[in-house]
């Protein structure tokens, strides 16, 4: 292992298995995991809104998405300057959000992208009554939103050191081909 802090990111979109994945890579090996929603969730309780409503203002509003992604992005360079607390340097950080491995920019230990089809990722999420359409609606407007403020292809795999489809696999098949390749990195 290189004397570089250990950076994984864990990308992909709604409901392709980021959060069970970070879960589980940072339980196995004892990461700090930082994750992109619980930093907007903050985010709206400081703006003292709803998390629906903070959600609609960050579709019209781009201080939104920016102040969130430079939160994370500073969160990944304190990290990788050593600016954070000696056991998190020693441990290791996981982030996990949309934009994770753009946020890296090449700088990750490994960096992970997920992918499902819509319509297996429609079906996770029943509980959020969120049809097929609705989620290409929302991806939609989030690509049309990355690419207008930050010029990039939220679906361009490039950033990725590794890509995995969580419909052919399970949630264990998953963990086992990330860790695989996470242990080949570090």
């Amino acid at each position: 292992m290189s004397d570089s802090p250990l950076l994984v990111t864990v990308s992909g979109p709604p409901a392709s298995g980021t959060s069970t994945l970070a879960e589980r890579l940072a339980d196995e090996f004892n990461l700090e995991r930082l994750n992109g929603g619980d930093v907007f969730r903050t985010m709206a309780a400081e703006y003292e809104m709803e998390l629906p409503e903070f959600s609609r203002l960050a579709e019209t509003d781009d201080r939104i998405d920016r102040e969130l992604d430079d939160r994370l992005e500073g969160e990944i360079d304190a990290h990788l300057a050593g600016r954070r607390s000696s056991e998190t340097r020693s441990r290791g950080l996981l982030v996990e959000s949309r934009l994770a491995g753009w946020h890296a920019d090449g700088r990750a230990t490994l960096a992970v992208g997920l992918v499902a089809p819509v319509e297996v990722r429609a079906a996770r999420i029943d509980d959020r009554s969120e049809t097929v359409a609705e989620l290409r609606a929302r991806e939609r407007s989030e690509a049309e939103r990355y690419r207008s403020y930050y010029g990039l292809e939220i679906d361009d795999p490039s950033v990725y050191d590794l890509v995995v489809d969580t419909h052919t696999l399970s949630p264990e098949g998953v963990f086992r081909t990330v860790r695989t390749a996470f242990e080949d990195v570090r």
